[in-house]
């Protein structure tokens, strides 16, 4: 049974010139460019995403309604100004890419919705596979609950 973490990123939240640097896609986390992130803002069609209390909880609220729609089993949500994670898994065998698809647009549709049309996540989206119970139970144990924002885990209602 594939078990997924992803990432959702708010749009144009995680820049170039953050101190502690930056993903930069097929090298991973590189230093801190601030030519770039200044090179990234001139060419923003839009501005920076924060979620705050409302938003997040939209987000996470979306995620439980989503989980029977997209026929996964979520584990764990949580959230922050920047970012939302998920922790997924499925008994088929249809690829993560399709999963972590069809989680993101349930994302979008609703902010639309409740709020207003616009970009809202970054167009691709973090992605660790989960291959072990130990792994497992560290996100569930640890990391997810360390973030600041609101919270579903699976079998609970959302909370902060």
């Amino acid at each position: 049974m594939p078990c997924y973490l992803f990432t959702f990123h708010a749009f144009g939240s995680w820049m170039p010139d953050r101190e502690r640097g930056f993903v930069r896609r097929g090298h991973g986390v590189v230093s801190a460019d601030r030519e770039l992130a200044l090179q990234y803002r001139r060419n923003a069609d839009q501005s920076q995403v924060t979620f705050d209390a409302e938003k997040q909880l939209a987000l996470v609220d979306e995620l439980v309604a989503a989980f029977g729609c997209q026929q996964c089993r979520g584990h764990y949500a949580v959230t922050d100004a920047t970012h939302v994670h998920v922790l997924v898994s499925w008994a088929d065998s249809r690829l993560w890419k399709r999963i972590r698809i069809g989680l993101k647009s349930s994302l979008t549709r609703r902010l639309n919705r409740q709020f207003r049309r616009r970009s809202w996540l970054v167009d691709s989206a973090s992605r660790k596979r989960i291959k072990d119970r130990p792994h497992f139970d560290y996100l569930v144990g640890q990391y997810l609950p360390s973030h600041r924002g609101w919270k579903w885990r699976e079998g609970e209602k959302p909370f902060q």
